[in-house]
């Protein structure tokens, strides 16, 4: 019964760092969305899943803060957000499934765009 719990065990983390592995780009999707209405603005501020720019600016200042980006990428982060409309509302840290935008298919939906990170941690180069 010992040798069969521990090789479930094993099997069972195995599965969990193969998931974690394949899911692991997936975090790295931060979009916002724009034009939304009055009523729809107000209602997804208050999710969980969506931050306003103000909550967003509080999200970089601890990441730089606790290093994991410079001041130029922060900065950089800071300038993309606050170049955004103030309908935009921009999807918090969370598992995001591929993306239209990367598909080459030119499918995106409207008012959709993605904070470049690339160009943020480029500046830290």
């Amino acid at each position: 019964m010992v040798i069969r719990t521990r090789r479930f065990g094993a099997v069972f983390a195995a599965a969990v760092a193969a998931f974690a592995l394949a899911a692991t780009p997936a975090f790295a999707h931060f979009c916002s969305k724009s034009g939304w209405s009055d009523a729809a603005l107000q209602h997804a501020a208050k999710s969980q899943a969506w931050m306003t720019a103000a909550e967003w600016g509080e999200f970089i200042d601890f990441a730089e803060a606790e290093g994991e980006i410079c001041p130029a990428g922060a900065e950089n982060l800071r300038s993309q957000v606050a170049s955004r409309s103030e309908d935009t509302l921009f999807m918090g840290p969370g598992l995001l499934a591929g993306g239209t935008l990367k598909n080459g298919k030119g499918n995106t939906p409207g008012h959709f765009d993605y904070l470049d990170f690339e160009s943020a941690f480029g500046a830290c180069a």
